[in-house]
């Protein structure tokens, strides 16, 4: 089993993240189990979705998930609350490199900032991210396939799926480890 944490802000999409990506997974063949986790709903507090995955076996399993495989940190301001397992994957919004501090974790980093509002998704004061990042999450994983991304977006995006799509394709294409 594996569990993603995907980490934001209210109004940057971390809950439809989690379900999105809970879709794609679930279009790949895997079992999946989607918990969001959200205080105050406002714009701005601090946003979690959690999302386990298993190819072989059902999710029984309903605990709280605290040291995940891999995260998807859409705010630089909660990298310091955020845990992940040894070894672990971290995806990061950041237009700069960050600092590796676990030589045995795999950091990935992409400007989803720049790339939402490059295909007008959301304000300059809270891009929409959410979209951009999954694109890059895709490649960094190597876990599913772009095109089930894009089959997620345009069955639950409708005509809005384009620009959504661009996004992704963009993030996938600039995503860079560190």
């Amino acid at each position: 089993m594996k569990e993603i944490g995907l980490h934001g802000r209210g109004g940057q999409g971390v809950v439809m993240a989690g379900e999105l990506l809970a879709n794609i997974y679930f279009f790949e063949g895997y079992n999946v189990q989607f918990m969001p986790s959200y205080g105050a709903e406002r714009r701005g507090s601090p946003s979690n979705a959690y999302v386990r995955i298993d190819k072989e076996r059902k999710i029984l399993t309903r605990y709280s998930i605290t040291m995940p495989d891999a995260v998807v940190v859409f705010n630089l301001t909660l990298l310091t609350n955020i845990t992940l397992k040894n070894g672990g994957l971290a995806l990061i919004n950041s237009a700069e490199d960050i600092k590796k501090t676990q030589n045995n974790t795999k950091i990935f980093v992409v400007d989803a900032n720049s790339i939402a509002l490059e295909n007008g998704l959301g304000t300059p004061a809270m891009p929409l991210v959410n979209t951009a990042l999954l694109g890059a999450y895709c490649k960094a994983s190597g876990e599913f396939s772009f095109d089930t991304l894009k089959r997620v977006y345009e069955d639950k995006m409708g005509k809005r799926a384009r620009f959504n799509i661009e996004a992704a394709e963009k993030a996938y294409e600039s995503v860079r480890e560190i």
